[in-house]
């Protein structure tokens, strides 16, 4: 199992987060929705573009654990069924 390695270009407004492991790659933007929980969104389909079965819960996970050591709140939605947290 590869390591899922995450970047992050930070702005005020949104942030652009890039995933890559040893297979694949992708990435997403998450808009700013101040006083919203998450306050950060993004799109699950976005998030996961580039992603096997296998990788999306990795992707996920890693994610997750970037927003929770930055200290932010982190949410990707999906068609049809609504708003997951990642932190």
């Amino acid at each position: 199992m590869s390591t899922v390695d995450i970047e992050v270009d930070r702005h005020e407004d949104h942030l652009v987060v890039r995933w890559s492991d040893a297979r694949s790659s992708g990435s997403c933007r998450f808009d700013r929705v101040p006083g919203t929980m998450p306050e950060w969104l993004g799109s699950a389909d976005d998030l996961l573009d580039g992603a096997d079965r296998r990788q999306e819960s990795r992707v996920l996970d890693a994610v997750g654990r970037w927003a929770s050591d930055a200290g932010l709140t982190l949410g990707v939605w999906h068609d049809d069924a609504g708003v997951d947290l990642l932190t």
